[in-house]
This record gives C-alpha cells, sequence and structure tokens, in this order.
C-alpha cells in the first residue's frame, strides 16, 4: 500500500483532492493533510508519505520554496504539483524537482488519479531499475543512456542551463568529435518514438542521427544529425536526403510532416541555440507551401500585419466573462486568417501574441500576484512547439476560455446600470477609436437609443462626455508632462491634432498651449 499527503492552504481543495482518489484506496491511501510547506515537512519527517500532492500558492512557505528544499531532503519522493496557474516559473520549480506531473485547476477526478497512478508506477519503476543497477552493469548503463537522453531533451528546450555531460558509453563518442544539425520535426498527428528510431536503425543513419521525441507533445521531435568535422559531405544535401526518406516513411500516415532545420553547431551546448533556428525557420511556413521542410539562413520574420477591427469588442468580451462570445470572435478570425494563404506562422504567432499582450493590461486589474514577465515566457515557449494554424487557434481558444471564465464573477462591469458600465468603459479605454456606434454594438444596443438613454440619464450627450473624459486626461498630461501637442492628442484618442485643438477650446476657453503656459507661470 503507497501512501500520499496533500498540501493546498484552501481546506475545501484538500478534501477534494482526498474525495477525487478515493477510488484508488486500494493502492494509495491519504495520510495526511498541510497547509502550506513548512506544516508538510514535520508531516513528512513523522509519517514519511511516497507521494506527495503539492499546490504551488500558499502562504509561510509556498511551492517555489518548498519544492528545491522537499528535493534536496528527500529526492526520492515522487511529487504531484497542482496549480492554478500554467506558469512556465511553477512549472521550472515542478521540473527541477523532478515533478511526476503538473496538474492545472480546476481537474477531474480521471486526471488526478492518473497523475497517482503514474506516480505509483514511476515508484515501482525506479524500484525496479534499482534492483536490476544492482544486479547488472548493463542496467546501469540503460539508466545513464536514459539520462543523457532527457538532458539532451531539457537542453534542446532551454531547461538545462548546465554545459551537458554525456555520462554513458553508447553517447561518449559524440561528446566533442562532431559538429551537430538540429532538425525539428512537427506533425499533426501523434509521433511514434519507436518507428522514427526504426526508421533510423534500418535506413543507416544510427551513426549518424539521434532521435528524441518531445515529452510535454507528442506531435514534436527532436532529430540531431552529428557531422565529422572534416567530413566531405554536404550538410544540405545530407538534410533534404534523410527528410525525403522520411517524408516516403511515414507518407501514408497523413501525417502531414514539416522539417525545420538549423545551421552548423560546434558541440552538444548549442543544442537550444539550434533549436530556436529551426523555430525561427518553421515559423516561415505557409498553409500553401509545396515543400515542409525550411533551412535557417539567419533571417528573423519580419512579421505581416495582421488587422482585425474587432480587437477593443473581443477584449471587451473578454474582460466582462463573456465566454461564448469570445470563442465566436476567435473562431471569425481564424477563418479569416486561414483564408489568407500568404500568412505565414510566423505572422499568426506574432498576432496572437500581441493579443495576449494586451489581455495582459485586462489580467493585471483583476490579478496582482501576476507575474507578467514569467506569463510572457511561459507563453512564448509554448508558441516556440506550435506550427500549425489549428494548433495556435485551439490554444488561442482553450487560452482565452480559461480568462474569461475566472473573470466572469468579478469583472468591473458586473452592475445592473447600464449608464454606469458604459462609463467605465470609456473612462477605461478613452483612449481608443470610441464612437457611438461602437459603445451601442459592445452592450448590444440600438445606435439612436443608446444616444437617447444615456442624454435621458445624464443629462449629457455621449459624445460630450467622451469628449470631456479626454480633456481632463489633455490636461493632466498638459501639467505633468513635456509632451508634443500631436503627442497629447494622440494619447487621448484624438488622431486629428486640428480636431483635438477644437474641442478643447470650445469647453476650456484657450487653447492647450495657453493652458500649459498659464499653468507654469
Amino acid at each position: 500500500m503507497y501512501t500520499y499527503i496533500v498540501i493546498d492552504d484552501e481546506p475545501l481543495i484538500r478534501k477534494g483532492v482526498i474525495k477525487k482518489l478515493e477510488d484508488l484506496n486500494y493502492t494509495a491511501i491519504c495520510i495526511g493533510e498541510a497547509s502550506n510547506g513548512k506544516e508538510a515537512f514535520s508531516i513528512i519527517e513523522k509519517l514519511n508519505p511516497n507521494i506527495i500532492i503539492t499546490d504551488m500558492n500558499m502562504p509561510v512557505m509556498d511551492g517555489t520554496d518548498f519544492l528545491p528544499l522537499l528535493y534536496e531532503k528527500y529526492p526520492n519522493k515522487k511529487i504531484i504539483v497542482i496549480s492554478g496557474y500554467k506558469d512556465f516559473e511553477y512549472m521550472k520549480h515542478a521540473i527541477s524537482a523532478k515533478a511526476v506531473d503538473y496538474v492545472l485547476k480546476p481537474f477531474s477526478r480521471e486526471e488526478i488519479q492518473k497523475s497517482l497512478l503514474e506516480a505509483i508506477k514511476s515508484i515501482e519503476n525506479e524500484t525496479f531499475i534499482n534492483e536490476k543497477i544492482i544486479s547488472a552493469e548493463s542496467e546501469k548503463e540503460r539508466a545513464m543512456y536514459e539520462y543523457d537522453l532527457q538532458n539532451l531533451r531539457n537542453s534542446i528546450l532551454g531547461y538545462n542551463k548546465e554545459k551537458i555531460s554525456i555520462s554513458s558509453n553508447k553517447l561518449k563518442s559524440i561528446n566533442q568529435t562532431y559538429n551537430i544539425i538540429l532538425i525539428t520535426i512537427h506533425s499533426i498527428n501523434f509521433i511514434n518514438e519507436n518507428e522514427v528510431q526504426d526508421f533510423i536503425l534500418e535506413r543507416g543513419f544510427g551513426d549518424l542521427s539521434l532521435y528524441l521525441q518531445n515529452s510535454r507533445n507528442k506531435n514534436i521531435g527532436f532529430l540531431i544529425l552529428f557531422i565529422p568535422e572534416k567530413s566531405a559531405l554536404n550538410y544540405k544535401n545530407l538534410c533534404k536526403q534523410i527528410i525525403w526518406e522520411i517524408n516516403e516513411y511515414f507518407k501514408t500516415s497523413a501525417s502531414n510532416l514539416s522539417f525545420g532545420i538549423s545551421q552548423v553547431h560546434a558541440e552538444l551546448n548549442n543544442l537550444h541555440e539550434a533549436f530556436n533556428e529551426t523555430v525561427l525557420a518553421l515559423d516561415f511556413k505557409k498553409s500553401n507551401d509545396k515543400a515542409n521542410y525550411y533551412f535557417y539562413n539567419g533571417e528573423k520574420i519580419s512579421p505581416t500585419f495582421i488587422e482585425w477591427n474587432r480587437l477593443d469588442e473581443f477584449l471587451f468580451r473578454l474582460e466582462t466573462g463573456m465566454t461564448k462570445e469570445v470563442n465566436s470572435l476567435l473562431n471569425e478570425l481564424f477563418n479569416y486568417i486561414l483564408s489568407i494563404k500568404e500568412y505565414r506562422i510566423g505572422d499568426i504567432k506574432y498576432f496572437c501574441l500581441q493579443i495576449i499582450e494586451k489581455s495582459k493590461i485586462v489580467l493585471t486589474d483583476y490579478f496582482e500576484r501576476i507575474n507578467l514577465n514569467s506569463f510572457s515566457s511561459s507563453v512564448q515557449n509554448i508558441f516556440n512547439t506550435i506550427f500549425s494554424i489549428n494548433e495556435i487557434k485551439d490554444y488561442c481558444i482553450r487560452f482565452f476560455e480559461n480568462i474569461s471564465e475566472n473573470l466572469k464573477d468579478k469583472n468591473i462591469y458586473s452592475s445592473n446600470n447600464l449608464i454606469e458600465k458604459i462609463k467605465i468603459y470609456i473612462n477605461k479605454n478613452y483612449q481608443k477609436n470610441l464612437s457611438v456606434e461602437f459603445l451601442s454594438s459592445l452592450f448590444y444596443l440600438n445606435r439612436t437609443y443608446c444616444s437617447f438613454i444615456f442624454k435621458e440619464k445624464t443629462g449629457t450627450k455621449l459624445v460630450d462626455y467622451i469628449n470631456s473624459i479626454r480633456i481632463e486626461k489633455a490636461k493632466q498630461l498638459l501639467k505633468s508632462t513635456d509632451k508634443k501637442m500631436y503627442q497629447i492628442s494622440k494619447a487621448v484618442g484624438y488622431d486629428n491634432v486640428k480636431y483635438f485643438f477644437r474641442v478643447f477650446k470650445s469647453k476650456e476657453k484657450i487653447t492647450p498651449e495657453q493652458y500649459r503656459s498659464s499653468f507654469k507661470k
């Protein structure tokens, strides 16, 4: 019988986890609960559980402090991390502590049970491996080989910052004797690692290459080619030959493969740099391309601008937790993108990242503890393993759906007072192109009725209210900054400087320059 403890500062979540794992009581049983890492250590010392299920975000001692200490003191404990954030920094701590799984809240009974069974399986596998290592040197070599493979995977993805040191005899020969080329292989379907490895051996590429599966994305694989320093082979011709044979081998599986090829590098420690090159190469892919391989030539993509005139509406629907409308707008956006065959994957990624960056501004108003740099970094790392429009679309829908659901009950527009909601939007977005038509559409109103009801309830025309907010913001900038007039005009929502002057003088009876001068005097 295996044992586990649950660590979370919310008692209901702890009880929920235990309840969801009741079906596995014949295999593993909960022997303790803790509300933070400090409390957990005393339980671990006393009860010695096999498995630790822990949240990341806790008081006193949170997961970022708890996991390194836990791994240092109890390296053999199996860890399952549960978190409400798909945060790259949290994931890195989980990886460093050799966590079995990283489960996002809210999770289902099946997900947490699967993670527990994987932890148990990992314990059983380790026990088996340890017994074999003691009894046979060959098992020790195999374990070292698997460790080397994982080390190489981590280095490719940038998780391993230390210098690569090959331990296994099988791979020691590649340590310093070869130049390397990395080929990132993307498939719309699952890539079977064993199939690719069998293919490499059958075609006689076993001494020239090593295939590694991306453990986090089964549609991505990495082929490392080892080129002798004094080789007479033209590396591009070699790559084309291997790619042609892989295409032939997998053509019946409808995998729709794509290949990004790095430049030649002098050592294994350059694997992450080579990976970034393959990402940039694959980002040049278009939906109508006939070729499916892309060599990195040192050129970085200059994104083609994608114009979406419903972006402001999308951000509003997102902030107000209107998940159905958010999904509908995203589907409309990607249908448009799919219709333009000239857009490259890099163009679409860049545009989606811009939308995500804008959504960060929305998030900061509601989630004070969010780490924006880590937030951007984690999204960028995910995008580095996505190379099809449908995958980008699926990720964006899941991403924004999650944000929308979280904002559904806490957004500032939850009031039933329509006029107050319109005012809030204007005050937050005065710098945008606000027209009566646009504001009416946001709140599902007829344009005429919107103008009428606003004037009736406030005594002020809607256009006049917008202008009054903008002029007040302009006055603040005139007082506190040395910005030029066209910059202030733009900053408060007026593209036309002359119109800005006219509105300002109409309201304040003096020009913006006169206002600034009088204030300084």
